[in-house]
């Protein structure tokens, strides 16, 4: 009875300390990649310890497979996508010129299951008033679905700030489209 209880205890105490998903509200989101943005409608965060493909946490409203919006800072040699130390994966470089770190991005996705991923609408924006790159993405997730994409990324000293937002182009894209955009225009560098 005495071990029953205690490893009852201890199980509790870890359930305590798990990582979970947790509800973002509407209004200021602090990034742990360092930057904020604003939603204008409440998500759900899923913390980088959760994330097994990608760096970085990411946002969804209706399940990961229906939106996902990724914050990610990259560090120079570093991959995006997660990988063992020694794997042949896109890494980023610091001195990648800007269709370099669009292609380090479209490469990686394609290696967590996207296909025929392409970048199109290749664009300066500022972001915070630093000069940043955004584009769109199209293909296909690895189960035939078309999927459409939102991509922003500054590089600064400390890495690649990145987001990206993904969905199906059926319905999920459109349905949250103009606030990823909002959120995009208002990240606020930290």
């Amino acid at each position: 009875m005495i071990r029953l209880t205690v490893a009852s205890l201890a199980l509790l105490s870890a359930a305590a300390c798990a990582v979970t998903p947790q509800a973002v509200p509407a209004g200021l989101v602090s990034s742990p990649a360092g930057f904020d943005v604003t939603l204008k409608e409440d998500w759900s965060r899923w913390p980088e310890q959760l994330n097994t493909t990608t760096v970085g946490e990411y946002l969804t409203k209706d399940g990961l497979l229906l939106n996902r919006l990724h914050f990610a800072s990259i560090e120079s040699g570093k991959p995006w996508i997660r990988a063992a130390k020694d794997a042949d994966v896109p890494r980023y470089r610091q001195s990648a010129s800007e269709i370099e770190t669009v292609d380090f991005i479209v490469s990686s996705l394609k290696r967590i299951g996207y296909s025929e991923m392409a970048a199109s609408n290749i664009r300066p924006e500022s972001l915070d008033d630093q000069k940043g790159i955004r584009f769109d993405l199209q293909g296909k997730w690895e189960n035939g679905l078309n999927v459409r994409g939102d991509a922003a990324f500054v590089p600064s000293t400390d890495g690649l700030k990145l987001v990206l937002f993904m969905a199906p182009a059926i319905h999920y894209y459109d349905a949250s489209a103009e606030e990823v955009d909002e959120a995009i225009q208002s990240i606020n560098l930290l």
